[in-house]
């Protein structure tokens, strides 16, 4: 019925527009994977990042040896990923004989044209929303080439698919079909299987549920009985696995399962962010085996300081943590080492900056995590022109992020019910990610923010659609 539909002359002729976007959006992933992404990562194989073999190593223990984890030795390896990606991944490496020459290519295929569809879904989402072609063809087009989505496309991590999953319990949440809410539920529970931080939108959908039913307690109840189900059955299964199979309650991830990111890179990340917003150059000097000197708000007094000092060479020379990072400075530590030394010094000295300094902690830290995360203006490598050049592309991304506020703002003004959703995540993720205070938090990667500023692409059609009508009642007020 819907091949039918799409290849009837009629229908094609009446949506060329979308169906252009569509395919300007899939020409640009096209490109960008031929021509340009090996310039652009640095790297000859542009399939391959350094999280990749943390989803498909742990797939291959779940069916070589029985136990999804990414090392068979470590109590916390069990949980370093959540399973969504890791299936996928795993899956279609088994498919096609265990030959990463030929897996690679096809999940960025996969993700290519699971990202284009994502155009068609952002064009529908919009339709519904706003009632208007020309803001649903604007939001379309934003996203047919927004560059921090493109950029993931042919790489084996998680981002497309999550953003895929996503888009696709928000198709299925604005439309009346049956059973909407309970498949809401299922594609927003795969979403959080591949990426954590969508776990954000389920309590935002049900803030929406209650708004759109709160004069019958009957039938808000039937609803968010069906869209808990399906959260319970198929997210449900992964803290219940947890639980279960290791005892430990684990709702989304523990990062103390890889080698890299043991108790002692941990308890320095802590620390760092409660004296800074970023970790280098100390971490990067730690590694390198070079002076590391802190910010004078570091030195409390002297006993610390002496803390702090022993704290990094600990580091240094015998963190096994620390060790399997790429350029250490001496051979990886394997065996005996002194992270519980490291850890608690730092976890002390953190302590005490916090309740020294909680002006810093609580609120200049998380101002600059924020400045940081809107106001980016360069990628960390610019050794390449491509790499240079991709950097003024953060200029566009702000700019979006502030059209897309703006609009929202607008929004709320109007009172239309769809904002909590397209306001809500981006809000409580940004605030999360920079204010917040638990492992891996404060740790400002872009791609973390990306669920984000895809909803802020509604709102920033919307608003430049409004600009364009405020210009026209200018022009239109001359005459």
């Amino acid at each position: 019925m819907i091949i039918k539909k799409i290849t009837n002359w009629s229908y094609l002729n009446s949506h060329k527009q979308i169906i252009f976007i569509i395919l300007f959006g899939l020409l640009c992933r096209i490109i960008f994977t031929i021509f340009i992404a090996e310039n652009y990562f640095g790297r000859s194989n542009i399939f391959v990042d350094g999280d990749t073999w943390a989803w498909l190593n742990s797939f291959i223990n779940l069916i070589e040896y029985g136990s999804y984890a990414i090392n068979l030795e470590h109590e916390y390896s069990y949980f370093f990923r959540m399973p969504g990606y890791s299936f996928f991944l795993g899956i279609l490496y088994y498919l096609t004989g265990q030959n990463t020459v030929i897996t690679f290519p096809i999940v960025a295929v996969i993700q290519i044209i699971a990202d284009t569809i994502c155009i068609w879904f952002v064009y529908k989402i919009a339709s519904k929303l706003f009632n208007n072609e020309k803001i649903s063809l604007i939001s379309a087009l934003l996203y047919s080439c927004y560059p921090f989505i493109i950029v993931w496309t042919p790489v084996a991590y998680s981002e497309s698919l999550s953003i895929f999953f996503m888009l696709l319990s928000l198709y299925s949440f604005v439309f009346n079909h049956q059973f909407k809410y309970f498949i809401t539920g299922a594609f927003i529970s795969l979403a959080l299987l591949f990426r954590p931080q969508i776990a954000l939108l389920i309590p935002i959908y049900i803030i929406v549920i209650i708004i759109q039913n709160k004069n019958s307690f009957k039938i808000m109840f039937k609803l968010m009985l069906q869209f808990g189900v399906a959260i319970l059955l198929i997210y449900g299964a992964w803290p219940a696995r947890n639980y279960i199979n290791y005892n430990k309650i684990v709702f989304t991830q523990d990062l103390r399962g890889a080698a890299n990111w043991n108790l002692d890179v941990i308890s320095f990340m802590q620390y760092i962010y409660s004296v800074k917003a970023e970790w280098a150059p100390q971490f990067f000097n730690i590694i390198h085996n070079k002076n590391v000197v802190f910010p004078s708000n570091a030195y409390l007094n002297n006993e610390d300081s002496i803390k702090l000092q022993r704290a990094v060479y600990l580091a240094k020379n015998c963190g096994s943590g620390f060790s399997h990072w790429k350029g250490y400075w001496k051979e990886q530590i394997e065996g005996e080492n002194c992270n519980e030394e490291i850890k608690q010094i730092f976890d002390n000295l953190r302590e005490k900056q916090i309740k020294a300094n909680p002006f810093n902690f609580y609120i200049l830290i998380p101002l600059k995590n924020l400045k940081k995360a809107v106001f980016k203006s360069c990628l960390n490598d610019n050794s390449s022109l491509t790499r240079k050049l991709a950097s003024l592309l953060f200029y566009y991304r702000t700019l979006l992020l502030i059209l897309g506020i703006s609009g929202g703002i607008i929004l709320i003004k109007h009172k239309n019910i769809y904002w909590s959703i397209l306001l809500g995540l981006p809000f409580v993720l940004y605030f999360i990610l920079c204010f917040g205070t638990e492992v891996q938090l404060r740790n400002i990667e872009m791609r973390y923010f990306l669920p984000a500023d895809i909803l802020l692409l509604f709102p920033a059609a919307y608003f430049i659609v409004k600009i364009k009508e405020w210009f026209s009642l200018l022009e239109f007020g001359k005459y």
